[in-house]
């Protein structure tokens, strides 16, 4: 019962990142976050799926440590850009600027 209860938290999370990428994608600050609550959902079904199944953990935590690499890479990225750019606005990259 709880399984089914978390595996439907998961998947709303994951929904709801979905929406946030679809409709809220002009500035990258937004499309990071989304992506993050996307991995985050999914290390949150592999958890709970695992935990039923009595199997060992190790491969969730890797998959948290690539999302903290992933995280710090991106916002990495994004202060550049907006140093480079004065924005984060999706239509201010072009090919054609630099």
């Amino acid at each position: 019962m709880i399984m089914n209860i978390c595996m439907l938290i998961g998947v709303y999370m994951y929904m709801c990142g979905l929406f946030v990428l679809m409709f809220q994608w002009k500035h990258i600050l937004n499309i990071m976050l989304s992506f993050e609550v996307l991995t985050l959902s999914v290390i949150f079904m592999f958890f709970f799926s695992w935990v039923v199944m009595s199997l060992n953990l190790y491969l969730v935590m890797i998959l948290m440590v690539f999302s903290v690499c992933e995280a710090t890479l991106g916002l990495a990225l994004l202060v550049s850009f907006i140093r480079l750019h004065g924005n984060d606005y999706v239509s201010s990259m072009s090919v054609y600027k630099l």
